[in-house]
């Protein structure tokens, strides 16, 4: 780690996406009043989709992607993102804000994971600890959801969204070291958009419907949180390791959580706030030691 260095570009970057993304848990809450999980994931998209063509088109200089590589960050983008909003949103139909933000803050461990199995990673009792702790943590969550022993729906589904996630954040490294960030983002994004346009005829219909206030919930999630927050995200892993990068998420839960008691005045049941904790603790006994074989 001594030899990653955070410049003040990268380090505006990353808290740029995360106070981003911690306001996007807010937004969706607020969206799901007047919309479905996909409907919402596709207004959001779309709009995304004509910032970054806007913004890529900008471009001061512009390198050609290629056919294949084109190819590969719209099917990036249709399970990085698309999969993983369109189960977060199903998943915050049930859970709180600030509770879906500890969920998915645990997508570093679902990087270890896919390291072990694919990269040949070593496992260490450390790391057993780490995602032991990680695990106990979200049950904890998911009792303090369901106030039973039963596994919450909402929360099987964001755990789906964290393992998507964790998959995100890995993939796409490879080709922001051949093209530009905003052209990856952009890229990736349009292929979230074509996956959700599945569901093109629940958003006609409820756009209808809505309420402004939702709507406009929409618009801010498709230009702050999904365009500008995934295109600082990117600047910000363009220079360090992912791990490094993913680090920075340990404040994301923090801060949607503040965030969903100011705004939507969601306060977490104690149990299910604790369990995050703890599963947040957890995932920095894992990263604490993947950064010392970095």
């Amino acid at each position: 780690m001594s030899g990653i260095h955070f410049t003040a570009k990268t380090k505006i970057a990353l808290a740029s996406a995360i106070l981003l993304w911690a306001s996007a848990f807010v937004g969706i809450r607020a969206g799901l009043e007047s919309y479905s999980p996909g409907g919402l994931a596709l207004l959001r998209f779309m709009i995304a989709s004509i910032c970054m063509l806007i913004i890529q088109t900008r471009l001061p200089m512009r390198t050609r992607v290629s056919w294949r590589d084109r190819g590969l960050l719209l099917l990036i983008g249709m399970f990085g993102l698309g999969v993983y909003n369109i189960t977060l949103n199903q998943g915050e139909i049930q859970v709180a804000s600030g509770i879906a933000s500890f969920i998915i803050s645990q997508s570093p461990v679902v990087t270890l994971v896919l390291a072990i199995l694919f990269l040949g990673e070593t496992l260490s009792s450390r790391m057993v600890i780490g995602m032991s702790i990680s695990i106990f943590g979200v049950g904890l969550i998911a009792l303090g959801e369901t106030k039973s022993f039963g596994l919450n729906i909402g929360v099987f589904y964001i755990l789906i969204a964290t393992f998507a996630g964790g998959i995100y954040s890995v993939v796409q490294k490879p080709f922001l070291k051949k093209y530009h960030a905003i052209e990856v983002t952009a890229w990736i994004i349009w292929g979230a958009t074509l996956f959700l346009m599945i569901w093109l005829p629940n958003m006609l219909t409820e756009i209808k419907t809505a309420t402004f206030a939702a709507t406009a919930w929409i618009v801010y999630l498709g230009i702050f949180p999904a365009a500008l927050g995934y295109i600082a995200w990117s600047y910000g892993l363009k220079d360090i390791p992912a791990s490094s990068a993913a680090n920075a998420l340990y404040f994301l839960p923090i801060v949607a959580t503040f965030l969903g008691w100011i705004i939507l005045g969601e306060v977490p049941v104690l149990l299910s706030l604790l369990g995050g904790f703890i599963a947040l603790f957890g995932v920095w006994i894992v990263n604490r030691r993947s950064r010392s074989r970095i």
